[in-house]
């Protein structure tokens, strides 16, 4: 008789990558539709920190570090609990990775449009 080997996975850090890889691909490319309004219709330059050379980075940085980064922690959490058939060695490693990742993103999506974007004042 043989034995089934069962595992489980956890799948909560999967499910938050997901969603934030959803909510940052809608702030991402808002920002990049709004960018490129605002060449079409200049009078969109609404004010000094929503004028196309800010929104620009926000744009890049949110549509690469956001949007495909959480996209790409989502499949690496997802596949490599089931390569290895085990679960993630820290769930409390995880939740910091996954909400750390967040605070970053966050802070660059502050810091861009008002114009830290350089070491030098």
């Amino acid at each position: 008789m043989t034995q089934v080997e069962t595992f489980s996975y956890d799948n909560k850090i999967v499910r938050n990558f997901a969603f934030a890889t959803a909510l940052w691909a809608v702030v991402g490319m808002t920002a990049g539709l709004w960018a490129a309004l605002e060449l079409i219709w200049p009078s969109l330059n609404l004010h000094e920190y929503i004028t196309f050379g800010r929104l620009r980075p926000l744009h890049t940085n949110a549509a690469i570090f956001a949007f495909v980064g959480n996209g790409i922690f989502m499949g690496v959490y997802y596949s490599l609990q089931r390569l290895v058939k085990a679960r993630m060695f820290s769930d409390v490693l995880s939740k910091i990775h996954f909400w750390g990742w967040q605070l970053i993103i966050v802070a660059a999506a502050i810091t861009l449009p008002l114009g830290y974007t350089t070491s030098k004042e």
